[in-house]
């Protein structure tokens, strides 16, 4: 076959072909999107396209859904504010709905859009890797890669020379290929540093389950495609060689035989760069070829033509041409490729769509654990209705209704350490006594529970975040869901003064003071799982609830920690804690009532600690 042409000469040629279509793939930019994991390792997730003219970039996702969009960049608008939009929720392309999450300016600082009404805040920039504590949305381009792609960092909070800004590096953005069209004052690699935020910060917070365990732009799954390519179009070139030209295609020529195998790999290159076109274009093969894939490396085959492809080449070698061996290395190279895909070595799964998003296994416990939970009995209904404050584009709203038995109702009153004004303690030692009779009678804690596991069922189904979660609670608490009156001014309980219900009592009569919507609220705090803190003020007459943050845990996620000493926080046992109003509606988590200062709240209970105390005293006791 190559006796007529130069060896070297053919190598030249393939190399320059082969490099001439890298360049093209190369000058044609796009922006790849990394997001901070587990330590301080930055994990590729999505990629941007370069944004065509008069249309919004879209920010796709690689790890979770083929081509899956999850954001959009828009361009400038006359206030020169980039906005970055993210998906809401479950969409599919005809019904894809965008809630605005924020913006980013020309200057490289990120904001977060507020409510209504209210100033943007700032909670992060862009900078470069060499001056990471000076915002910019230029990119920076180095000699490492000729000076053709750029990177850019996005940082939490603000600029500060005094601690390390690499701790608070969040996600990058690297624009690979060279742009000629970009003449916005703010970049796309600026614009999809700022989505990469918002989706670290309002994006699922654990990895969901994906049909496709290999990465969607990796190698492994094009190669036994390749392998099946590759052998159509030898003995195409076998039949020419050896039937039309009645010539040996290769004869005992070693070095012919690499030629022609090493073009196996540029071929390679080729069908996985068909692959990830055909994906960004909205086009994508990858189901059916996934399905190949699945089908030999779940056969008992693929060790039985392993072994046979040896033996094939031990026989060409030895008494035969080497004509095929080519073939029988590509065969073999594709099969034991296709066996590293970890997904093909497990059995099949039969779901309804490819690119569904799927819930996992958590998620399904819980809502399974809800709806086997049975509903509180009783002879008289109340229903409750309440919006979310603080979320942007679709409202949410909860609509709950809870039976009660008249009869169970009126024994927690006569029971209630407060009813007909029997305090024989102190408040402190009354409210101790209160969350020890509702922890030692489960009945008390029914429609708590109840109401606990509806709003974390609730989050999930329209993905809200931490953050919009306990909001969420304290707004059920708040007007107008329960009412904030004065006990003193109360039919329901009879005008006594300082009474304080328990949380069946607030439910029922649907009003109270701030004493027993703040017992109400740590209640229901407690039951979702937060370390909860019972405050109380005898200056200001006013209770609230404080709510544990620990290291890394989910308000680091929203706030830096100058921003965190911004907020109303209180220190209590070497625990810090976030202030939380359950009065009147608007208040949201950090915030304080005017004149209020948290060095007066007096009172301070630790509900966690308080009943693990408790317990660990009367196994003492037995």
């Amino acid at each position: 076959m190559f006796d007529d042409i130069d060896k070297l000469q053919f190598l030249l040629v393939a190399a320059g072909i082969l490099l001439f279509y890298l360049l093209l793939q190369h000058i044609r930019p796009k922006t790849w999107i990394s997001v901070k994991s587990e330590g301080n390792n930055l994990s590729p997730i999505a990629y941007m396209g370069y944004e065509k003219e008069n249309e919004a970039a879209e920010m796709r996702l690689t790890h979770d859904g083929l081509n899956k969009i999850v954001a959009r960049l828009l361009n400038e608008k006359e206030e020169d504010q980039p906005e970055v939009w993210l998906i809401d929720g479950e969409n599919d392309e005809e019904t894809n709905k965008f809630r605005l999450r924020g913006f980013i300016d020309e200057k490289g600082i990120i904001y977060k859009q507020r409510t209504k009404g209210e100033q943007p805040k700032a909670i992060g920039y862009t900078a470069r890797p060499s001056a990471p504590n000076t915002p910019t949305v230029r990119g920076e381009r180095t000699w490492e890669s000729l000076w053709l792609d750029s990177k850019l960092d996005a940082f939490l909070g603000a600029p500060n020379t005094e601690d390390d800004p690499f701790k608070k590096r969040v996600a990058e953005a690297r624009l690979s290929g060279i742009c000629f069209r970009n003449t916005h004052c703010v970049s796309t690699e600026a614009k999809s540093c700022a989505a990469a935020l918002f989706y670290k910060i309002y994006g699922p917070k654990k990895e969901r389950h994906s049909i496709y365990k290999d990465p969607t732009y990796g190698w492994n799954d094009t190669a036994l495609l390749t392998s099946i390519v590759y052998s159509i179009l030898f003995l195409l070139l076998y039949f020419v060689y050896t039937c039309l030209l009645n010539r040996p295609l290769l004869g005992e020529d070693l070095q012919a035989v690499g030629i022609l195998a090493g073009c196996y790999f540029g071929l390679w290159t080729i069908i996985r760069q068909i692959k990830i076109n055909a994906i960004e274009s909205g086009n994508s093969f990858q189901p059916q070829l996934d399905m190949l894939n699945k089908g030999i490396g779940l056969g008992k085959m693929d060790h039985a033509i392993t072994a046979l492809g040896g033996l094939c080449l031990y026989f060409s070698f030895n008494y035969y041409d080497y004509d095929f061996i080519p073939l029988i290395m590509a065969i073999v190279f594709g099969v034991n490729k296709n066996k590293l895909i970890k997904n093909n070595q497990k059995p099949w799964t039969i779901i309804t769509n490819y690119d569904e998003e799927k819930r996992t296994d958590d998620e399904d416990e819980k809502e399974k654990e809800f709806s086997l939970l049975n509903a509180p009995i009783g002879n008289v209904s109340k229903n409750y209705n309440w919006n979310l404050d603080i979320r942007m584009g679709k409202p949410v709203q909860g609509n709950l209704t809870i039976q009660f038995n008249l009869d169970d109702l009126n024994v927690e009153r006569e029971e209630n350490p407060y009813f007909m004004q029997r305090k024989e303690k102190n408040k402190y030692d009354c409210i101790c006594a209160m969350f020890k009779k509702m922890v030692d009678n489960p009945k008390m804690m029914e429609r708590t529970r109840y109401i606990a596991y509806y709003i974390q069922n609730e989050s999930q189904i329209v993905h809200l975040d931490e953050m919009e979660k306990l909001q969420f609670v304290l707004d059920f608490v708040q007007e107008p869901n329960i009412a904030f009156v004065l006990s003193k001014d109360s039919k329901s309980i009879q005008y006594a003064v300082d009474y304080i219900r328990y949380p069946d009592e607030t439910l029922y009569d649907k009003e109270g003071d701030s004493n027993s919507k703040a017992l109400l609220a740590a209640m229901l705090l407690y039951a979702m799982g937060y370390n909860v803190l019972f405050l109380s003020s005898e200056k200001y007459q006013h209770s609230a609830v404080g709510i544990e943050i620990a290291p890394d845990s989910w308000l680091s996620h929203y706030y830096s920690e100058e921003e965190m000493k911004k907020k109303t926080t209180i220190e209590f046992n070497h625990r810090l804690y976030i202030f939380c109003e359950t009065t009147n509606n608007g208040f949201q988590i950090g915030n304080i009532i005017e004149d209020m200062r948290i060095e007066d709240f007096e009172t301070k209970i630790e509900i966690d600690a308080y009943i693990q105390e408790n317990e660990e005293f009367e196994n003492i006791e037995s």
